[in-house]
């Protein structure tokens, strides 16, 4: 079994991951992050991932042909993990970003836009109290209202 080969290209791999992983790192920790930037490194991560993965299930193929193959396995197997995690995380710190720039986005657009809602006022009259619930329990139970706005409307 001759697994040389395979090692070299693995640490060449590992390398070019772990200065992408580093940059992404870099770009997430400047004051306003650049979300097409760090796509970019996400689209590069997961290229430079799937080589490694495929390259690292290469080289379990032939650690399986070793007698040796549940030690050596257990300790490729923990150092690859490292590799697979290390991605995760990025992944999910990129897609948390764009997810908190979309709410923000969506949370701007929905303060300068707030639809006219005629509430009828409530006089006391027990014959108009449930139309006034119905109306009362609609804007309070709306989620794409703000609760500062549903103040405002039910005030």
């Amino acid at each position: 079994m001759n697994v040389t080969p395979l090692k070299a290209q693995r640490k060449a791999l590992r390398t070019s991951f772990t200065c992408s992983a580093k940059q992404t790192d870099d770009d997430f920790d400047k004051e306003n992050p650049d979300s097409k930037q760090l796509f970019i490194l996400k689209v590069q991560l997961n290229d430079q991932f799937q080589r490694l993965e495929k390259c690292q299930n290469e080289m379990i193929d032939l650690i399986f042909k070793d007698e040796n193959a549940e030690q050596l396995f257990e300790t490729d197997f923990l150092s690859a993990g490292k590799y697979r995690d290390r991605f995760t995380e990025l992944c999910t710190k990129t897609d948390q970003l764009a997810t908190k720039e979309m709410s923000e986005i969506v949370t701007s657009q929905g303060k300068f836009k707030l639809p006219k809602i005629e509430l009828k006022k409530f006089s006391g009259d027990a014959k108009e109290y449930l139309t006034f619930l119905i109306q009362f329990r609609k804007v309070n139970e709306d989620s794409s209202i703000p609760p500062e706005d549903k103040f405002q409307y039910l005030l």
